[in-house]
């Protein structure tokens, strides 16, 4: 129940005032009283959701957004504004997308959060978030969907009255190159772009899959425990297995080697600003159980500078 609502609130509550809206124009052909009636139907509904979305700690940009559209409109048409009217009831579509590239550019020309935030903390763990290069990304996705809003947009304006163009070509668009840019986009942005090694080491560890040599692993079965202590104090773990590394927060139920080490000592090590070797004879951190992988993790996660 928790997941469904979770996707309702992420994914459809926001565009259910949409969808009442232009049933209700469709059904009156988009004249006039007809568009007048929507425009408030859909303001009241839309309403309701974002009082719910709010209580459930899931509003978002995009709520505002819609919530403007349609206020707006509710506004002109029932003050008698008949240029305003007319032009929602030819281009409805095309004022949707402005709002949502709207809601999209502003923040961001603005230097605040932008829509994209919403959904990364609730699909993205949460070492991710700490990372600069979140940031990045989140910015490039965000002129990404700007761009495509206003295309959509534009689209809608080419042929009003044309569902393929109101309707078909601009959902194509947002459900093919949109909707999948969060498997595409950020991979193809880091290989680019590189990402520089995390300052923190809980993004440090749990970022460690990320430049996993499987080929150097093999077959491997393997399960890593560390314990870092200092400023930066928590439990991780490494599973490898099959040519796949997986990272976890907390205790491993079984771990095969178990690192002690304070935060900085682990950096510098990641780093290749400090040996491993010989910051273990030095008593710079300490290990547990296996030392062969312990040898063996220099080879499978290379340092970086």
């Amino acid at each position: 129940m928790r997941r469904a609502a979770r996707f309702f609130f992420m994914h459809v509550g926001s565009f259910v005032p949409v969808f009442v809206y232009f049933y209700l124009c469709g059904k009156a052909a988009f004249a006039a009283d007809g568009v007048r009636h929507a425009l408030l139907v859909a303001l009241v509904v839309d309403s309701a959701y974002i009082a719910l979305a709010r209580s459930q700690g899931e509003a978002k940009q995009f709520d505002a957004g819609i919530w403007t559209l349609f206020a707006a409109g509710t506004i002109a048409a029932w003050a008698g504004v008949a240029p305003a009217l007319r032009l929602y009831q030819r281009y409805s579509p095309t004022l949707l997308f402005v709002a949502l590239g709207l809601t999209a550019l502003v923040p961001f020309l603005l230097g605040r959060e932008t829509f994209t935030y919403y959904y990364a903390r609730r699909q993205l763990p949460r070492w991710q978030l700490k990372v600069p290069e979140f940031h990045d990304v989140s910015r490039v996705m965000t002129v990404y969907w700007t761009l495509l809003f206003f295309t959509a947009a534009g689209l809608t304006a080419w042929a009003p009255t044309d569902w393929h163009f109101t309707f078909l070509y601009p959902n194509l668009m947002i459900f093919g190159v949109g909707m999948t840019a969060t498997l595409w986009l950020p991979p193809v942005y880091f290989k680019l772009f590189p990402p520089a090694l995390p300052r923190a080491v809980e993004p440090l560890i749990m970022g460690m899959p990320l430049v996993f040599d499987r080929r150097a692993a093999r077959d491997t079965r393997a399960s890593i425990q560390f314990r870092v202590s200092g400023s930066e104090r928590g439990d991780y773990y490494l599973d490898i297995a099959r040519g796949r590394c997986r990272s976890f927060e907390g205790v491993a139920p079984r771990a095969d080697l178990t690192v002690y080490t304070p935060d900085t000592v682990w950096l510098q090590i990641a780093r290749g600003e400090l040996d491993g070797e010989r910051a273990l004879q030095d008593g710079l951190y300490r290990a547990e159980g296996d030392f062969a992988l312990l040898a063996k993790i220099g080879e499978w996660f290379p340092a970086r500078r």
